[in-house]
């Protein structure tokens, strides 16, 4: 069985995933590029396309690349993720991610110099608000409830995803979570946002409008 499954996660109780300690000795030890958590941007590629009113467009038409081009993008909690190569290479090339473990900023700097990758905790952004049009999370909200304090940190983390999104934009969601486990946080009555849920295989898709 593998250890780090998000099953022997939920399982077993391992609140190492909620520690920066854990993350920058795991990637340090790691000795790989990339490793996927969940689901490869090719499994929600389209339901992201969907919802930002790009699907069905030809791909290389010029306004569409100019609208994703022109589109800023965050993910949050990017680890050593190939998401956001994947992103830029789909032609969202307005795109920066964070981490709170500089460990794996820095060895994703080195494998992606062309892209833009930052060290900072997704529960306490500095980026100014309202400023995203499109936010992703691939495992960050569940790695935080795995945590010391867990409601509270998934709470503040929401929280500043909220306040850096423009009106209208989104927030996708990529969760080993089942809606009675999570849409509980998500429909929180302060945050200001429809949520809509699909399920992918065993994990699930959260999508989230800004009103």
């Amino acid at each position: 069985a593998d250890l780090f499954a998000p099953e022997t996660i939920m399982a077993s109780g391992l609140s190492g995933y909620g520690d920066k300690e854990y993350w920058d000795e795991r990637y340090v030890k790691s000795g790989v590029k990339t490793y996927e958590w969940y689901l490869q941007y090719s499994d929600f590629r389209e339901k992201v396309l969907e919802a930002l009113s790009l699907l069905g467009a030809k791909e290389d038409e010029g306004d569409v690349s100019d609208k994703k081009s022109n589109l800023k993008v965050l993910v949050v909690g990017c680890g050593n993720s190939a998401l956001s190569e994947d992103l830029s290479k789909d032609g969202f090339t307005n795109l920066i991610s964070i981490d709170y473990s500089d460990v794996v900023v820095q060895q994703m700097r080195k494998h992606y110099p062309e892209l833009k990758f930052k060290t900072m905790d997704a529960t306490e952004m500095k980026f100014a608000p309202k400023h995203f049009d499109v936010v992703f999370d691939k495992g960050t909200l569940d790695a935080i409830l795995c945590g010391g304090d867990s409601a509270r940190s998934a709470g503040r983390m929401l929280w500043n995803v909220h306040k850096v999104m423009k009106p209208g934009s989104k927030f996708f969601v990529i969760t080993y979570g089942a809606p009675q486990s999570r849409e509980n946080y998500l429909k929180n009555r302060r945050f200001q946002w429809d949520v809509k849920h699909c399920q992918l295989g065993t994990r699930h898709l959260y999508t989230l409008t800004k009103k």
